[in-house]
C-alpha cells in the first residue's frame, strides 16, 4: 500500500505574512505595549524567524506604526459601515457610530491596542503616526455626518470615556463615580 499523499502547503506571499504578523502583533502590543513587547515573541506567535520578522518590518517601531494604523483602518471602516445605511440623518449616523464603537471596544486587543498607541506617543514617529490615523477618524465623523466642532468634540470626549471606562471594566463597580460615569454612555 502506497503512503498518503501529503497536500502541498500553500506559501504565502509577503503581503499575506504581513497581515499575520500585523494581527500578532496587536495582540501582543495591546497585553504588553510598545516598550515591554519582545519582537520575539511577535514572530514566535506569527509562525516566523524573528529575521523574517525584520525583513517584513525592518524595525520595532515600524512593526508598532504598521500594526496600529491597521487597528485604527478598521475602527474607519466599521464606522464607515455603520453610518452608510443612514445617510442623510446626521443623528442616526452618530447612533450607529456610537454602537458601533461600543462593539469594537469589546475587541479587548483593539481597545488595549488603542490605548497603548496613545501610550506610546513620546516617541515621535508613532505620535505623528496615531495623529494622522486619529485625525482620519475625526474627519470621516465629521464629512459624514455633517458635524460641527462642538458637536466633534462632545462626540469623541464620549468615545474616550467610553474607551477607559471600558478598559477598566468600570460598570462591573457598583460605586456612586462608576454609576456616573457609565450611565447611559453605551447608548449614545
Amino acid at each position: 500500500m502506497a503512503p498518503p499523499v501529503s497536500s502541498p502547503r500553500k506559501l504565502q506571499t509577503a503581503d499575506e505574512r504581513r497581515v499575520d504578523v500585523l494581527e500578532a502583533a496587536l495582540r501582543h502590543f495591546a497585553k504588553k505595549g510598545y516598550y515591554g513587547t519582545p519582537t520575539a515573541e511577535i514572530a514566535k506567535a506569527a509562525g516566523i524567524s524573528q529575521a523574517y520578522l525584520f525583513r517584513l518590518y525592518p524595525t520595532k517601531q515600524e512593526l508598532f506604526v504598521a500594526s496600529t494604523e491597521r487597528c485604527f483602518e478598521n475602527v474607519l471602516k466599521e464606522f464607515q459601515r455603520a453610518a452608510a445605511p443612514h445617510a442623510g440623518d446626521p443623528e442616526a449616523m452618530f447612533g450607529a457610530i456610537a454602537t458601533k464603537y461600543n462593539e469594537l471596544v469589546a475587541d479587548r486587543d483593539m481597545l488595549l491596542g488603542q490605548l497603548h498607541a496613545y501610550a506610546a506617543g513620546d516617541d515621535p514617529v508613532i505620535r505623528d503616526a496615531v495623529r494622522r490615523s486619529y485625525g482620519r477618524l475625526v474627519e470621516m465623523v465629521r464629512t459624514t455626518t455633517g458635524a460641527d466642532d462642538e458637536q466633534l468634540r462632545g462626540f469623541f470626549a464620549i468615545g474616550l470615556l467610553i474607551t477607559v471606562t471600558t478598559a477598566l471594566d468600570v460598570g462591573e463597580l457598583d460605586e456612586p463615580w462608576a454609576r456616573a460615569l457609565t450611565a447611559d454612555i453605551h447608548d449614545c
